[in-house]
């Protein structure tokens, strides 16, 4: 009876270890480093800043609409020769007056924009690792940085 539970005992235990292979062990690390990724962003930011518009030639027709209007209102005022000299001082004013209204200098105008650049970036997207397990040396590559050991995974080959 006694050979018998020693034989189901090493029968079991052949049996789960068929079927457990893989485990979970730790591996004391040797040297890690950052890897880098570059990347280009675009940086962007709203200008304003004012144009001067372009000169312009001078025009006419302002000056001589507003002289000969000047000349009917100013020839409304007075009677005889002060008649005649009021719309000469009317036509006066008015082709002064229509020139600046029609030549004026046009105002400068703000004027916004959009300013972008391109900026190098970058960051880091995982750490190789370097580590001994079993006096043998491997490395990996892991999403954050590792402290003095690691865990890694067993596979036994069959």
């Amino acid at each position: 009876m006694r050979n018998i539970a020693v034989i189901l005992g090493l029968t079991s235990f052949a049996a789960a270890a068929a079927h457990a292979s893989d485990f979970t062990d730790t591996a004391k690390v040797v040297s890690s480093r950052p890897i880098y990724q570059n990347y280009t962003t675009q940086e962007c930011h709203m200008v304003t800043t004012t144009v001067q518009p372009q000169p312009q030639e001078r025009q006419m027709g302002g000056s001589i609409l507003g002289g000969v209007a000047g000349a009917l209102l100013g020839s409304q005022v007075g009677q005889g020769s002060g008649r005649v000299a009021a719309g000469a001082l009317g036509a006066i004013a008015g082709a002064i007056t229509g020139d600046r209204i029609q030549n004026s200098p046009a105002q400068a105008a703000p004027q916004t924009q959009q300013v972008c650049r391109d900026v190098q970036r970058q960051e880091i997207s995982g750490y190789e690792v370097h580590y001994i397990y079993a006096g043998h040396q491997a490395s990996t590559v892991m999403n954050y940085p590792p402290g003095n050991t690691i865990n890694i995974e067993i596979t036994a080959v069959q």
